[in-house]
């Protein structure tokens, strides 16, 4: 159940009034930790003797409810620190309602140690072929990870073998679009839904013994553009759109497809700050990919600095243009 769920069924009723059964769970497992916010599991916690924290610091954030100024004046008036100052001390401990989740109170209260981490660290990832897993070990996980699937350039009559692990489908755009605070690149999107029209019998007939609704997922850092995805494939292809996962990256968290395609939306003369601004989204959104990653825009709107994920990726992707192999069966 969730966090807002559990304190419910962990209540009685004693001399007229509603108690709550602390120390009562023998053990409380939290999986996903990561996205949760600290307050909003702390009164679960007191329901248990013991824990097990479980999840990922480098996958999504939480959706924190207040922001840094004001998480300072509540701990402030509440007399959890008694000097702006003694802040540092809550964000150190991860103790805070910004910038923290459970997953990372738990990591820093953890007397295991690896690889010079709090926590016990899972280092063998066994989703994706090696060459995608890769660009998360280099992004995020300093080289910790340890893939264990094998390459697939590696192995002979696998599916779509002729088709690269990494790659991108150049779409030259000058720049996208603006809707309110989001951002939508049309002809990207028919373009997508063009190749998926073109490609998905192919694609079909290479994993015949997997449900379709696990083939393809499609990934976008925007919320319009997952509306011009969805809408450009109900047109080109109405019998087939509901087969094709479309969404965010927040969509796709604990989700995997065998391919996945990111539209990058931005156009050559708009940077790439989205993508470079939480190394978070990108871990998740490659990572969503167990057999293939494509990235479909203008890569030139990427960096040529692989200390940025923008940039890290297009390192992974450029050489590897669909244009020269996805036409082979």
């Amino acid at each position: 159940m969730t966090f807002y769920m559990l304190p419910k069924q962990f209540m009685a009723f004693n001399e007229q009034k509603n108690m709550f059964l602390f120390n009562f769970i023998d053990l409380l497992i939290v999986d996903e930790a990561g996205q949760v916010s600290p307050e909003i599991a702390a009164g679960a916690f007191a329901l248990a003797k013991k824990a097990v924290v479980v999840g990922d610091i480098h996958q999504i954030e939480p959706v924190w409810s207040v922001n840094k100024s004001l998480d300072k004046a509540l701990a402030l008036a509440s007399d959890t620190i008694k000097s702006i100052d003694q802040f540092n001390e809550l964000e150190e401990a991860g103790l805070t309602s910004f910038g923290s989740s459970v997953m990372m109170v738990a990591s820093k209260s953890c007397k295991y140690e690896k690889y010079d981490q709090k926590g016990l660290f899972l280092s063998e990832h066994r989703r994706c072929y090696n060459e995608i897993i890769d660009y998360c070990n280099k992004l995020v996980y300093r080289g910790n990870l340890n893939p264990m699937r094998g390459k697939g350039s590696d192995r002979k009559n696998r599916p779509l073998e002729h088709w690269p692990q990494m790659g991108y489908h150049q779409i030259a755009t000058e720049s996208s679009k603006k809707l309110g605070g989001s951002r939508y690149n049309e002809k990207e999107a028919s373009y997508i839904a063009e190749w998926l029209y073109q490609h998905y019998e192919i694609i079909r007939s290479a994993y015949p013994d997997d449900l379709e609704n696990n083939l393809i997922g499609v990934i976008t850092p925007f919320k319009s553009q997952v509306w011009y995805i969805k809408s450009a494939l109900k047109k080109k292809m109405p019998l087939l759109c509901n087969k094709i996962s479309v969404g965010t990256v927040h969509t796709f968290q604990g989700a995997e497809r065998n391919m996945i395609i990111l539209s990058t939306v931005y156009g050559m003369n708009d940077g790439s700050y989205f993508i470079d601004a939480n190394n978070s989204l990108m871990n998740v959104a490659v990572s969503r990919a167990k057999d293939h990653f494509f990235a479909f825009g203008d890569i030139r709107c990427l960096k040529d600095n692989q200390n940025s994920a923008s940039g890290l990726i297009k390192s992974f992707i450029q050489s590897n243009p669909l244009s020269s192999v996805a036409s082979i069966h």
